[in-house]
């Protein structure tokens, strides 16, 4: 679903508000007449210039689309009892948490960082009993701390680093010839396939653990009156200042945000969907707009395998031209895995949703809707859906599923071919075979 407002500035937090106090009163769907940016296309126009090349994972479409119809249909057909233990998805066993608010998943971020000042050296003359003019003693200062990143495990997003970092300042050289001490680098720790990019350019990529990059160099300490003393100048009266930090500014961004993103207009019923999968908590109300950033849940399978599944705000028609927070909302898209396209099965025309999310995703980045994906047909609780779906089934040529998040139906065959979806880019990357389904 998409919104006209006329003179309203297309900023999210703004028109929220305005949605919300009743100035936007005019909606309407997104359908391939109303759609002046697309023209008349439908996903076999959008998919047909890169049937040729076939997708990132190695497979061409075609081939795609067999294996997954046919994992579908033994679905359909294999009971539930009898399916491998890699499909089976666990039941919570636990109650979701009573905290007042949900947090956010932080994939990009913006940091500006420092590395410590050089400590100054000291101006100092000593003077002993029996010797009133021993001659120069002031000593050097310190080097100022590193600014480190370091790639661990156990770390799943940036939320912990702050937009301004600098490292600590080195001791300033005191008398007595005592130098001052190196300030300590200061180590941050990031997950694993961070990547950090200066003015658009990749410098550093940790992808193994332990992986560190040191992102601004400290200064080095100033020198004092004795690095100054020559033959001439026996008492010289000068000493360095500490040398300034480097400073730059990274775009810190993770490679891989989750194996499964969901992607589809406001109200589609995203974050539904991710509550009944998973127990992550995010925003849920009847009007658009309500998820403003990505949340994350993770859903655990009977062979101990884990599965991150984000839910991504929603995109609008002209997401690609930025339109609203475009570019924001689609670079979430780059960082999964694998695409779950949710329709809203109770609109008219629901099909030509799904053209629309392509569409914009091509136009955003060629290949992008490439990548393993599937179709879940929600809210089939609401009239006129069973109706709706039959037309769907009609229009659209790719793996679907329908469901009702709100009521909690058709969960298992879905977490089943989310599962599918992972191992099948995976398996395409590292030719361990599938398990295959019972017959």
């Amino acid at each position: 679903m998409s919104v006209v407002a006329p003179n309203l500035p297309l900023c999210c937090g703004r028109l929220t508000r305005a949605v919300w106090r009743g100035q936007v009163s005019v909606f309407r769907h997104c359908s391939r007449e109303t759609n002046t940016a697309q023209g008349n296309i439908s996903p076999k126009d959008i998919l047909r210039p890169y049937k040729a090349t076939g997708s990132t994972s190695g497979l061409s479409r075609e081939e795609w689309l067999d294996k997954s119809k046919e994992f579908l249909k033994g679905l359909r057909e294999c009971p539930l009892s009898e399916l491998p233990d890699k499909y089976i998805a666990l039941r919570r066993s636990k109650s979701r948490a009573h905290a007042p608010k949900s947090t956010h998943f932080l994939d990009y971020q913006r940091v500006r960082v420092v590395g410590g000042d050089g400590g100054d050296g000291c101006i100092s003359f000593l003077s002993t009993f029996g010797k009133e003019f021993a001659g120069p003693d002031g000593a050097d200062g310190g080097n100022g701390g590193h600014v480190v990143f370091k790639a661990v495990m156990g770390l799943r997003d940036l939320g912990h680093i702050s937009s301004y970092i600098q490292g600590d300042k080195g001791e300033g050289g005191g008398n007595r010839d005592c130098h001052g001490a190196n300030a300590k680098d200061l180590v941050i720790q990031v997950p694993l396939g961070t990547v950090f990019k200066l003015e658009g350019r990749v410098v550093a990529n940790l992808e193994e653990e332990g992986a560190m990059f040191v992102a601004a160099r400290g200064g080095a300490g100033g020198k004092g009156n004795v690095f100054f003393t020559t033959p001439v100048d026996q008492a010289p009266r000068v000493a360095e200042f500490g040398g300034k930090g480097e400073s730059f500014c990274y775009e810190v961004e993770l490679r891989t945000m989750a194996d499964v993103g969901l992607i589809g207009f406001p109200n589609a019923g995203k974050s539904t969907l991710l509550r009944a999968i998973s127990r992550a908590r995010p925003k849920v109300a009847s009007y658009p707009f309500t998820t403003l950033n990505p949340h994350v849940g993770m859903i655990h399978y009977a062979d101990h395998h884990q599965m991150a599944v984000a839910d991504i705000p929603g995109l609008i028609e002209g997401a690609h031209c930025n339109h609203g927070l475009g570019f924001t909302f689609l670079r979430h898209i780059e960082r999964c895995n694998c695409l779950l396209y949710v329709i809203d099965t109770s609109q008219p025309r629901p099909w030509e949703q799904l053209e629309v999310l392509m569409y914009e995703l091509e136009q955003y980045q060629e290949g992008l809707s490439l990548r393993p994906h599937a179709v879940v047909a929600n809210k089939m609780d609401l009239p006129d859906a069973q109706e709706n779906l039959e037309k769907v089934r009609t229009h659209i040529d790719l793996p679907l599923v329908p469901v009702s998040a709100k009521m909690g139906e058709q969960l298992v065959p879905l977490m089943a071919l989310l599962r599918f979806l992972v191992d099948h880019s995976v398996t395409n990357h590292t030719g361990v075979s599938q398990t295959p389904l019972p017959t």
